[in-house]
């Protein structure tokens, strides 16, 4: 819905611009140059338009609160939205009948790609989706800038206390009704095909939380392979209740939930 708004903004600001500097003139569109000034001019008033829209929302959100507001988490995914809708990206959910009906649950996926939180977020349209990250990813223009307000918890994989925090605080932010993001792998894989081996501590949040455990699998195309329109599927396993891993050593569990999460790339 956000990016259609822009699209029509942005073309009504280009439609109005040739009128006003070329059509008006002689009553026919006919200067090129002209033409091509307007469009460009049109792009470059959209985009701050928006980008002033998006830095007003953020100096309105509290400064030190973390927002638990569905309408904002729906309104910040739809801003995160439109970079996928631009590039031609299409994203299909599978499973989504699937979830628990309540909030609170944490989230284990493949990851080979720096959007793939976004994608997750916006699968998961009707949930408060936050997540963990390395210091980078809050580098990445507005979602970045918006990701700790959202509930996402930095983490810093050289310093063992700020790690140990940060791992409590994920935890924190599942029992408080958050469904958060861990990517077990522990790094990006270059290979869209397969997963790297599950690191058994990222399911201590599983454990500690005593929430259930939600399995996605990203499918993408291979990278090499270009597309005109890059299809994705983002396919939601079957929960796993707490009760059912609670005595299982994190070993045990990240195998388990590796297998499953694999078993839709074979």
């Amino acid at each position: 819905m956000l990016t259609l708004l822009i699209i029509l903004m942005n073309f009504a600001f280009t439609g109005y611009s040739i009128y006003l500097f070329d059509y008006e003139k002689d009553g026919i569109i006919n200067n090129v140059p002209v033409i091509i000034l307007c469009v460009i001019s049109s792009l470059l008033l959209t985009a701050f338009i928006v980008w002033s829209l998006i830095e007003i929302l953020y100096l309105l959100l509290p400064k030190d609160k973390i927002q638990k507001s569905m309408f904002t988490h729906k309104l910040i995914k739809q801003i995160a939205s439109v970079p996928f809708h631009l590039s031609r990206i299409r994203i299909k959910v599978v499973g989504l009948e699937l979830l628990p009906k309540d909030t609170g649950f944490t989230i284990y996926s493949n990851h080979n790609s720096w959007i793939d939180p976004t994608l997750i977020m916006n699968s998961l349209y009707n949930y408060p989706v936050a997540g963990l990250g390395k210091e980078g990813a809050f580098t990445i223009p507005v979602i970045g800038k918006f990701a700790p307000k959202m509930g996402f918890v930095m983490i810093h994989r050289d310093d063992a206390r700020q790690s140990a925090r940060a791992i409590k605080t994920v935890i924190q932010r599942v029992q408080d009704g958050y469904s958060m993001i861990i990517f077990p792998e522990g790094t990006r894989n270059k290979r869209n095909d397969t997963v790297l081996d599950f690191k058994a501590g990222a399911f201590k949040v599983a454990l500690r939380s005593e929430r259930p455990i939600v399995p996605i699998t990203l499918v993408k195309p291979p990278k090499k392979k270009w597309r005109f329109i890059t299809r994705i599927k983002v396919v939601i396993h079957k929960p796993v209740a707490y009760n059912d891993f609670k005595n299982k050593k994190t070993n045990d569990i990240a195998k388990e939930i590796q297998q499953v999460i694999k078993s839709v790339l074979l």
